[in-house]
């Protein structure tokens, strides 16, 4: 009985629902005309740009101090402002090197004689090279290893560094006084405790036997403008700096398999006069390494499609980042001491003077490069392929840089974008908070315009992919001559604002 008054009272509550519908009171689902977006104006929510520049932005980043009794590091999350290009690694940098903040407490930067900021920062294919001003060399042993390992930490915890290079004055200073033991190649810390890391290297110093040690080598560009750095695990005999000059010259001969590099460098041991030594130069002051190569070597070079300055650069770079208490190299061939380098033996056709006779990092400063990928056209229709190239390390953030030498691929084999544009024809580039604002000319629109639908796809989304990649900003937004234009062939629109494609990205 109860069954069946639970049961009709469902049924008058469903016939309570319905009778609004019954009776018409209920508002029926109507059919409205499309309505004409054909008019509709899509905002690019910015101005097009008059000149290069870049927003002002901010992030937090993890910063690694030394605690105050200098036994430890301290982790810190702080936010840094990055203004005027600067990369994420250079501002933090700029925060680590100006010192803890008050509230961060059991955190300080030791006094360094007063130096400020850093002597430079390079970075190429996850591997950062750091040099601290030369007055860091004032800090005790103990204290400067741990202010490296404070940077590398810092460093390491950005996703696009592995490896850090920590040098003061451009050279390896070394673990102790005597300058026997290098530091080498660091990578991210697992263990903050840094009196323990000191005693551990110290240990291995004193015991004179061999070790293995992450080293950062630099090996040319495949073109032989530029070079690349390469960590790899090198053994070595003992802790003596004539035995690292010995290994790394043979660890340059063995190269390096990487398809941005040269293959055929020259073996510097194929080439030696007498065994490189570290010597006193005539006024005594300070320790070189000295070379001696035979006039072979310039054949080689020659044959191999390889300027001078290219190789003391691998050379220069790849021993004074390792072989501590150096201040240069001095190089012979055939018993003639280099002292300069005339304009045909250089990438730029420029002259270049060593002073004093010494061979430093600073005299090839902007040989590095980066390696940088860009979008062209794939053999699959409608669709693009990564093209890998090398930057200089300088201008790899740059997007003008990116687009200019995705303009110069026609020339290479692949197919990005029209043919007949120029450098002339990007007009200015402003990198904001989500988007890269692009002003290219009028007849980049015109060249663009005379695509095929499919062409036209691929140039734009060639264009827009690789000025995205890498990047925190992952869309694109263009204007040509001032002003965004609407369709191109086939129906893509240009209004507004374009979002990376990964999608029409194919391996």
């Amino acid at each position: 009985m109860m069954h069946r008054k639970q049961t009709c009272a469902a049924v008058w509550a469903l016939l309570a629902l319905m009778l609004p519908l019954l009776s018409g009171c209920a508002q029926m689902v109507q059919e409205r005309p499309l309505e004409d977006l054909s008019n509709y104006v899509v905002e690019p929510g910015t101005q097009a740009p008059a000149e290069d520049g870049y927003v002002e932005r901010t992030q937090y980043v993890t910063l690694y101090f030394i605690s105050a009794q200098g036994d430890r590091l301290v982790p810190v999350t702080r936010e840094v402002t990055m203004h005027d290009g600067m990369s994420r690694a250079q501002a933090a940098l700029e925060a680590l090197t100006g010192g803890p903040l008050e509230g961060e407490t059991d955190a300080v930067w030791p006094d360094a004689g007063g130096a400020v900021g850093v002597r430079s920062l390079e970075l190429s294919g996850g591997v950062a090279t750091v040099s601290l001003p030369s007055r860091y060399r004032v800090l005790n042993p103990e204290t400067l290893y741990a202010v490296r390992l404070a940077v590398a930490g810092t460093l390491c915890e950005l996703p696009e560094i592995s490896y850090v290079n920590v040098l003061v004055g451009g050279r390896e200073e070394g673990l102790d006084l005597g300058a026997t033991m290098p530091v080498g190649t660091l990578s991210r810390l697992e263990d903050l405790d840094v009196q323990a890391r000191y005693a551990r290297v110290d240990d291995q110093r004193q015991s004179d036997t061999g070790f293995t040690c992450l080293t950062t080598l630099y090996f040319p560009t495949q073109d032989g403008t530029m070079l690349l750095p390469m960590v790899r695990s090198v053994a070595y005999a003992q802790a003596s700096p004539v035995d690292y000059l010995y290994t790394l010259l043979s660890e340059l001969g063995k190269g390096t398999n990487h398809e941005l590099t040269m293959q055929n460098t020259p073996a510097p041991m194929d080439y030696i006069e007498e065994m490189p030594e570290i010597v006193r130069p005539e006024d005594g002051a300070n320790r070189a390494i000295e070379i001696r190569f035979s006039r072979e070597l310039l054949e080689a070079l020659e044959s191999a499609g390889l300027k001078l300055d290219i190789y003391l650069a691998m050379l220069t770079d790849t021993l004074m980042g390792f072989v501590p208490g150096v201040e240069g190299l001095q190089v012979y061939l055939g018993g003639e001491r280099i002292d300069g380098l005339e304009a045909e033996d250089t990438t730029d056709g420029e002259a270049v003077t060593f002073s004093q006779a010494l061979i430093t990092r600073d005299a090839f400063d902007g040989c590095i490069g980066a390696p940088a990928t860009l979008c062209a056209e794939s053999a699959q229709a409608g669709k693009l392929v990564r093209v890998q190239c090398v930057l200089p390390q300088a201008r790899q953030g740059e997007p003008r840089k990116a687009l200019e030498e995705l303009i110069s691929l026609s020339g290479k084999g692949y197919v990005a974008l029209p043919s007949g544009l120029g450098a002339q024809d990007i007009l200015a580039v402003r990198v904001e908070e989500e988007n890269v604002v692009v002003h290219l000319s009028g007849a980049f629109a015109q060249a663009l315009q005379s695509l095929t639908a499919r062409q036209a796809r691929v140039a734009v989304y060639a264009m827009v992919n690789t000025l995205t990649e890498g990047r925190d900003q992952q869309g694109v937004i263009f204007f040509f001559d001032g002003e965004q234009i609407g369709e191109l062939a086939g129906g893509l629109n240009l209004r507004g604002r374009l979002l990376r494609n990964p999608g029409m990205v194919v391996d």
